[in-house]
């Protein structure tokens, strides 16, 4: 940005008093059509009792004092949500985060891979569980060492093998022993043709050291030596492997491939499974016992007899491991007739014969809290699970029943089961807190568990109303993160039951007075519109509240349901929550901040629209106070993602990538000026909304808010304040008027009595407005 990317003449701003606004195309940033005639601003919505241009000559500070509390202007909320830099970054990343939690570990909202007919499906990760029992208890069968040799060479193996000679858990074992890349599960109905040319044409899209398994493709008859080829050498460039499993009976369609392939031919000890994963689990002291009993012996000799596949071994192990367990910590016994009753259940019922031996409320509830707070640090989780085992009561009728075999729960008291025993029964772990904090969090070992155990709570028990008050309390948490986590879970559960979660829960808190309640319905819907058949009811739901000109509270839920993508498309959400700052309440006015903030949270290249809209916004009497206070909202919450934007995520264009390179280094600093740098089209409308800020009093402690929040970080960090100072430079070149309110902000920023001085940006800002001079 350079001194003189805006030009005024006299002392007024443009866009302020007598001053015109250029509109988006007039500046080299067009938008496109002009919006078509319902889309103007006499058709805003809860427009009722605009002033008219009469009212609109009135002084600025006559129609400030005149306002009453609701209505748009200073005060705790607009402070609040202007006090905290990038607050609304961070809150979307944990926005983010609870919605992968929730979806089964989806990779990311931009990877995909296409399917036969043109379907996409995303990519997803290996159940953490199945890595981690192939990596501690696996029974290396002897084809390993060649089928290692033949992946590292050619990046792409065909494992081929009877049924139930465990192929997937080979496959597993040598994609972990590639390196420490993420695995990733391609669905079996991938199209090869279209992935191959996808990987040739984009290869930085995958993820170096990445390994992918492919369990019996369905088009493997289309892997032909070319498309081969054109895989080996798009893996090759990202150093990754791809491992493809096949049925013995089926052979190659290409001559060319058999220099890929590996027949597994030993048929795998089915005991030494059993025996590996209890020592992994156990210990080898304990094993050793447990494997001599003459009860298990039995079972060993009943359940593998005739060698059965592979995974059923897997399983007995699991069953003998988990009953023993829950057995030390009950009767001390292994019951191995509860072990033949489960194995008798989990061809089909895995997950629910888990989910159902539990046993007492206080597991339960404790396992419901961890699938909605999945990863997150434990004492959320504890105190999330002691408040819904209030809600659930201990006098009431029974709302969970026992495992099958009668046994009553344990004792319901805090220390019935120490953290480390409740983990094992959850198949959960401890890892270290995502943020980098102290301390612990919580998750399942498989991420597909969370959204599995909150729906089973949901289908197989009579504690609806429980659960989603129980939501209403977690939404409403002092922790940003549990507030997000819980309203991807409310998401889960309207994705569901819609029309029963709509009318319980989204409907009611829509209008709720508690903001956070509010925001967790556009999360919600946010997520519950993936699916298609939701999507057109959860459209004409929010346009609805959108034109519910007696509820601005309805039209605020709305507006962040704009912001989280459900409007008719970037450009109809721009325009749509532009439309909003028409409406004269301070609630939708800091709510369609937001909605901006997280709309460019994940589309950051519609700043300039964004911008420009806030500029036409700015240009009219009735809508300016609001447009303002957004502006000074993505001002003060949006703020560059490093980790992010440094690896290419989230960009909606592929021509603009300049910042790509710096995105790391410049974590944390606002977006609108790191952009700015980048964008051209940014820096006009920003500029003229910084000199439309600083000249209306309205908002003026919001202003110096925001101001005074990007000096802070210019006085720690030497090359923000080389920005800052350009942007400051542009700002007051050829406007006196805003050069002067600068001088005395600069002045509170060099007072010798000031708690936290900033010497440093306001020698520079001062040098600035000397050579300006203003």
């Amino acid at each position: 940005m350079t001194a003189g990317t805006t030009e005024t003449t006299g002392g007024n701003p443009a866009g302020g008093p007598g001053g015109p606004v250029p509109r988006a195309r007039e500046a080299g940033a067009a938008r496109g059509d002009a919006a078509p005639a319902a889309e103007r601003e006499d058709a805003a919505p809860g427009a009722s009792g605009s002033p008219g241009p009469s009212e609109g000559a009135r002084a600025e500070g006559e129609e400030a004092a005149e306002r009453d509390s609701d209505r748009v202007g200073p005060g705790a909320e607009a402070s609040e949500a202007t006090g905290g830099l990038g607050q609304g970054s961070q809150r979307y990343g944990h926005v983010r985060d609870a919605f992968a939690n929730v979806e089964g570990d989806v990779v990311g909202r931009d990877k995909y891979v296409v399917l036969l007919g043109g379907r996409k499906e995303r990519l997803r990760r290996l159940s953490p569980l199945t890595v981690e029992r192939v990596r501690f208890a696996y029974q290396e069968p002897g084809q390993l060492a060649d089928a290692r040799e033949v992946l590292t060479r050619r990046r792409v193996l065909l494992l081929r093998g009877p049924e139930g000679y465990g192929k997937t858990a080979m496959a597993v074992r040598l994609l972990l022993g590639l390196g420490d890349g993420p695995l990733y599960h391609l669905d079996s109905g991938v199209d090869l043709a279209s992935l191959s040319e996808r990987l040739e044409d984009h290869g930085g899209d995958i993820e170096r050291g990445a390994g992918y398994l492919l369990d019996r493709p369905a088009d493997l008859a289309r892997l032909r030596g070319d498309v081969y080829e054109k895989v080996r050498g798009a893996l090759s460039e990202a150093d990754a492997s791809l491992v493809v499993t096949v049925p013995d009976d089926e052979a190659p369609a290409d001559s060319e491939l058999l220099a890929g392939v590996v027949d597994l031919t030993d048929a795998p000890d089915r005991r030494m499974i059993v025996s590996r994963y209890l020592q992994w689990r156990l210990g080898d002291r304990t094993a050793g016992r447990l494997l001599a009993e003459h009860t298990v012996v039995e079972l060993l000799d009943e359940q593998l007899d005739g060698d059965p596949p592979c995974r059923l071994a897997a399983e007995l192990a699991v069953a003998v491991c988990d009953e023993y367990e829950a057995g030390a910590y009950g009767t001390g016994a292994l019951g191995v007739e509860r072990v033949r009753a489960r194995l008798a259940r989990m061809e089909a019922e895995d997950f629910d014969i888990w989910a159902d031996g539990l046993g007492g409320v206080p597991l339960r509830c404790f396992a419901i809290a961890l699938a909605v707070l999945n990863g997150l640090p434990q004492e959320h989780v504890a105190r999330a699970a002691r408040s819904l085992e209030r809600r659930l009561g201990t006098d009431r009728r029974p709302v969970v029943v026992v495992g099958g075999d009668g046994r009553p729960p344990g004792g319901d008291g805090p220390f019935a089961l120490p953290r480390r025993k409740q983990l094992t029964r959850l198949r959960a772990r401890a890892v270290p807190d995502p943020d980098g904090a102290p301390g612990e969090a919580l998750e399942y070992k498989d991420p597909a568990y969370a959204r599995l155990v909150v729906l089973h709570a949901w289908s197989q028990y009579g504690i609806q109303d429980e659960l989603l008050d129980w939501l209403g309390e977690l939404v409403g948490d002092a922790s940003v993160r549990v507030r997000a986590y819980a309203a991807a879970a409310l998401g889960v559960l309207a994705r569901a039951s819609f029309e029963y979660v709509r009318d319980r829960a989204l409907v009611r808190w829509r209008d709720d007075e508690d903001a956070r309640r509010r925001e967790a319905v556009a999360y919600a819907l946010s997520l519950a519109a993936e699916d298609d058949r939701l999507r057109d009811g959860i459209a004409a739901l929010t346009s609805d509240w959108y034109t519910d000109r007696d509820s601005p509270r309805s039209q605020a839920t709305a507006a962040r349901v704009y912001g989280m993508g459900l409007g008719p498309g970037t450009e109809g959400s721009v325009r749509a929550l532009g439309r909003l700052t028409l409406v004269d309440r301070l609630t939708v006015a800091v709510a369609v901040g937001q909605g901006f903030t997280d709309l460019l949270a994940e589309e950051r290249w519609a700043a300039p629209e964004v911008l420009w809209e806030l500029v036409e916004r700015v240009a009219d009497h009735r809508s300016r106070p609001a447009a303002l206070l957004a502006f000074l909202v993505i001002a003060a919450q949006w703020a560059v993602d490093g980790e992010r934007w440094g690896d290419g995520r989230g960009d909606a264009r592929d021509d603009v990538r300049e910042d790509v390179r710096d995105a790391a280094e410049a974590d944390g600093w606002p977006a609108l000026l790191y952009l700015a740098g980048a964008e051209s089209s940014l820096r006009d409308p920003l500029v003229l909304l910084w000199r439309e800020a600083l000249n209306q009093a309205l908002f003026r402690p919001q202003t110096e808010q925001v101001l005074g929040n990007w000096a802070a970080l210019a006085e720690r960090d030497a090359r923000f304040r080389d920005v800052f100072e350009l942007m400051v430079g542009a700002v007051v070149h050829g406007d006196g008027r805003s050069g002067r309110i600068l001088r005395q902000a600069v002045a509170e920023w060099d007072d010798p009595e000031s708690l936290a001085p900033l010497p440093l940006t306001a020698a520079v800002v001062t040098t600035v407005l000397d050579r300006e001079r203003v």
